[in-house]
């Protein structure tokens, strides 16, 4: 199943260039017998990973050039169940806890470093990061909110590493809005001006549901057959969201009303029973009543569709998924849908409030075989595959965010934002989303991560699903909140 969580790898940015290679502080050429190894014993590990498809070989090659700068460690790259099912990898490492057959490094999501932490098999790796020789602390081109993830745990300590990082933005058809001019229906849009870049690059969530949504509904509406801007269907919402869990807890930590925490006493605490929470989604009912908003859940599948079609001008996804919102040659020919340029914009924010979006992607994990030789070498090999030109390389290769800084400040990235009036709608759409990449790659955030932290996630869904399409959520809202959260700390330790 596609979650906007456990994507694949994706390759939007190919279509503008592919990646060459430039000069890296770390080395990996060729040793020399007087250079000295980390690592001073032969040592293998194995790196479990869901990378498949073409970029294996990156990765792998990648793998072989680290095996080169540390020659005394051979790496298994393994990769059993392809691309996507988090869950399952999950499950076949704690089978292989019971069996002394796991691996040493593997991708991972917080929820899953949790299970494998509270079985005491995660390496703390703060001793590394310190390291005079080796260590990441001074680096400060690491991007700080992709490593402070993995300090969200509730023990003290860093349990998880940066390496394929995305987060969610506002695409938009640009065909249809950019230059829409909506001043006969409300005047105080953009200042009477006609829809532009900028204004979409800037909505608040009040700006969007209160004035632009019921702008477009009108417009359209007196718009003759066969002009229409919006498929005005019953599916249809202005604005989809392909993940309510995030668009809940995105909600929760914008306009701080509280979401997961912990407690005074260092338990994992469950927030989001509070009058905020329930005012937001009773307001979000009442846009989805009139048409304006659709989400996964409400529609019960995938809503990049809808944007597809023009039943939605707006969708919200995740950076790594912007193909999924194109509509192909493929699809022109085979399902009649007719191809349109996109813009990319931050997601909407609380009126008055910075700009946040949600730090997702798969990290990685070092786990315990009680040998400093397996865990060093595997802090290393992560060390190796996020170094400048290898975060560059991967970045620009996969789609997703480049856990340094540097990614963006070089000649290389310049070029693959470059666009000509050769261009197709593809290449401006990849290029566009690379630059809003960069613009919010430090505004990303973290929640707390602790046994019982993934079940919240996964409930907060499903409440935000059931507020959405009630058409009596006054008489049950509180009940409905009662009811997640109770299920919600359930799952919490009892002691």
């Amino acid at each position: 199943m596609r979650n906007p969580r456990f994507l694949p790898v994706l390759c939007l940015p190919l279509l503008l260039a592919g990646c060459g290679g430039s000069s890296s502080s770390i080395s990996t050429s060729s040793s020399s017998p007087e250079q000295e190894f980390f690592v001073k014993e032969k040592t293998e590990i194995e790196f479990l990973c869901m990378v498949d498809g073409s970029y294996r070989q990156l990765l792998d090659d990648m793998v072989r050039e680290f095996e080169k700068e540390e020659p005394n460690v051979s790496v298994s790259l393994t990769n059993p169940l392809g691309s996507g099912n988090y869950g399952a990898l999950e499950k076949a490492v704690v089978a292989g806890f019971f069996k002394e057959e796991y691996p040493d490094l593997v991708q991972c999501y917080p929820d899953n470093v949790v299970k494998y932490h509270d079985r005491g098999y995660v390496v703390n790796v703060d001793t590394y990061r310190a390291n005079p020789r080796y260590g990441i602390n001074q680096d400060e081109d690491y991007i700080e909110a992709f490593l402070e993830e993995g300090s969200s745990y509730k023990d003290k300590g860093t349990y998880s590493l940066p390496f394929c990082k995305s987060t969610e933005l506002l695409y938009y058809n640009a065909d249809v809005l950019l230059g829409l001019d909506l001043s006969s229906v409300n005047a105080e849009i953009n200042q009477g001006q006609p829809l532009d870049e900028t204004y979409l690059d800037n909505l608040s969530w009040e700006e969007l549901f209160n004035k632009l949504c019921p702008a477009i509904k009108t417009y359209n509406d007196a718009l003759e057959e066969g002009k229409k801007i919006w498929a005005d269907t019953t599916n249809a919402g202005i604005v989809t969201y392909d993940s309510d869990e995030n668009f809940f807890i995105t909600l929760a930590q914008q306009y701080g009303y509280g979401y997961t925490s912990f407690a005074d006493d260092g338990r994992g605490s469950i927030d989001y029973d509070n009058q905020g929470m329930k005012d937001l989604m009773l307001w979000l009912n009442q846009a989805k009543a009139k048409g304006y908003l659709q989400t996964h859940k409400t529609y019960q599948d995938y809503v990049s569709y809808l944007f597809q079609t023009r039943e939605a001008l707006f969708t919200i996804s995740s950076t790594a998924g912007l193909s999924y919102n194109f509509v192909t040659q493929r699809d022109a020919e085979t399902k009649g849908l007719t191809p349109f340029a996109i813009g990319v914009a931050k997601l909407p924010t609380a009126e008055g409030k910075e700009h946040r979006s949600i730090n997702q992607g798969p990290s990685v994990c070092v786990l315990d075989h009680k040998d400093e030789n397996r865990a060093l070498a595997s802090y290393l090999l992560w060390r190796h595959l996020t170094n400048p030109e290898n975060a560059r390389k991967w970045s620009l290769s996969t789609g997703y965010i480049g856990v340094r800084h540097s990614v963006y400040e070089n000649e290389e990235f310049q070029q693959m934002i470059s666009v000509s009036e050769e261009s197709t709608i593809y290449e401006r759409g990849a290029a566009d989303n690379l630059k809003k990449i960069a613009d919010v790659k430090g505004m990303t955030f973290n929640t707390a991560v602790f046994r019982g932290s993934g079940d919240a996630r996964t409930n907060v869904g499903l409440l935000l699903a059931k507020c959405l399409t009630d058409e009596n959520l006054e008489d049950n809202i509180d009940a409905y909140f009662a009811s997640s959260v109770e299920q919600s700390r359930g799952h919490l330790p009892k002691n």
